[in-house]
């Protein structure tokens, strides 16, 4: 049983702000932008340059429009931190000919034809074979071509060729180069950006914005500082149980809830080990946590059938409830998820396209953005579009601060070879009025004082109800999907 969401194709445009000039910034800027054309495709599941990513408010997806090859063929990747391979769609992919596919996983999205490509090699034939958490994947050949992104030529990148998937567009993924999915290492899109001095070191940043914004944005090799609240402060990456680094796991010390009151409740008996992954749509945390929070909420976990958490959409009244993260001890990092970005209206949408959904002890019903785990404990989009994170993978660091959402400045700073720096964000959060489907538009300022490790008006900005234009179609079936494909199985 699956869920199938919709997804839509990027409209994408690129920025580049590194330069020829040896002494300007490595930054490549890379901007991410929702689109609103309608699509009927399926979905299964979920120096410094920048590249802009496009947000599937259904499906949770962030999309870059890069292009490969020579001339240059434009293809849309969703931005995947739990993944370590660059893999794009063949145009002769099983999924883009079969009509019995299509049905089930959806239409190929974008798609890449190595024919039309003077500079495309082959590495290695059918060595190519992925698979994500939730079940999906693809396989087929190793290649090379060239690569890029916001403005960067990366130059011979090794990528996946799919000519078998269940995935209906290519990935990005940009986690360490010793979680790629071949038996043999390759040096990953992280490491040529380095080696080709595009960047100084292995390092981004991630603002993906809140839930109904048009554009977010991706910094290869710097930050920005009009995009976070307060102190940027670093946690340590923990290695895997063989002593490597190959995700973006850091320790989850406390995860709270505040309520319009000021009554806080915790709901951690111990520090938990989670990875921060854009290619998973929801938050999910060990079974014990969540059940305590779904007793506490009044919710009623159905992800055995139709894969969804079920919550009371009256919840959305406590405008000023948050969900509070700490990470690395007492002296961490807080992030503060307000409450419409864990409760999402989108049930009624899903009933009227025929989800159906079990007998329930209330009538306004939503679905929860948090679920439970047993082997997979994964801080998804649900929090990361409250988080502003920089990934360092050389000095193995993740820096947190809360994200300045709505923010139409931007002041940006290089990630140089000492790693990520001593920044201070804004003072407060901007207080922006949006009008859904129609950008950003900010009727408010925001203090551009550095300094300030508040995190005051975490909630307080004024979004609309959803708009649902972007909403296709969605099976009947279960809603697994959600968790998304970015995290690789092992």
């Amino acid at each position: 049983m699956r869920f199938l969401s919709a997804l839509a194709t990027a409209s994408i445009a690129s920025i580049a702000v590194a330069t020829d000039n040896t002494n300007s910034p490595k930054v490549i800027p890379v901007s991410f932008g929702r689109s609103t054309n309608r699509q009927p495709a399926l979905h299964r599941r979920a120096g410094t340059y920048s590249q802009e990513l496009n947000n599937n408010l259904t499906g949770g997806g962030y999309y870059a429009q890069v292009t490969v090859g020579t001339p240059p063929q434009t293809v849309d990747l969703v931005v995947d931190t739990g993944s370590s391979d660059v893999w794009i769609l063949d145009s002769r992919a099983n999924l883009c000919r079969s009509k019995t596919m299509q049905n089930y996983y959806g239409y190929c999205l974008s798609t890449y034809d190595p024919s039309k490509s003077s500079t495309y090699s082959i590495v290695s034939q059918d060595e190519f074979s992925i698979r994500y958490v939730d079940g999906s994947g693809a396989e087929g050949d190793y290649i090379r071509d060239t690569f890029s992104i916001g403005g960067a030529d990366i130059k011979k990148l090794q990528m996946g060729l799919a000519e078998n998937s269940t995935i209906n567009s290519g990935l990005l993924g940009i986690g360490f180069a010793a979680n790629v999915a071949s038996r043999t290492p390759y040096p990953n899109i992280m490491s040529l950006f380095e080696d080709q001095d595009l960047i100084a070191i292995q390092a981004y940043s991630l603002y993906l914005d809140d839930l109904y914004a048009e554009t977010g944005t991706i910094l290869f090799g710097g930050l920005d500082t009009q995009k976070f609240i307060g102190k940027l402060k670093i946690v340590d990456i923990e290695p895997d149980r063989t002593g490597n680094y190959s995700s973006f796991t850091v320790p989850l010390s406390s995860l709270t809830t505040t309520a319009d009151n000021g009554t806080i409740t915790n709901y951690t008996r111990s520090t938990v080990s989670v990875i921060l992954d854009s290619g998973t749509t929801l938050t999910y945390v060990p079974y014990t946590m969540a059940n305590r929070i779904f007793r506490a909420f009044g919710a009623v976990d159905d992800t055995s059938g139709t894969g969804l958490v079920y919550i009371n959409c009256e919840h959305l009244d406590n405008k000023n409830f948050t969900f509070d993260f700490q990470f690395g001890g007492n002296d961490g990092p807080i992030i503060q998820v307000p409450i419409d970005e864990m409760v999402l209206d989108n049930v009624k949408q899903y009933i009227e396209l025929g989800l159906d959904v079990p007998s329930l002890p209330f009538d306004n019903v939503c679905s929860f953005g948090l679920q439970g785990s047993s082997d997979y404990y994964l801080l998804g989009d649900t929090f990361l579009r409250s988080a502003y994170v920089v990934y360092d993978l050389t000095n193995k660091k993740i820096g947190l601060a809360q994200a300045n959402l709505n923010s139409t400045e931007s002041k940006i700073v290089e990630i140089t070879k000492s790693g990520i720096p001593d920044a201070s964000g804004v003072a407060s959060q901007v207080i922006a009025t949006q009008t859904a489907g129609s950008g950003n538009s900010s009727s408010g300022t925001s203090s551009d004082t550095p300094g300030s490790e508040t995190s005051e008006g975490a909630s307080s900005r004024v979004v609309p109800a959803p708009s649902w234009e972007v909403l296709v179609m969605v099976s009947m079936a279960s809603l697994s999907g959600l968790m998304g494909a970015g995290l690789v199985m092992l």
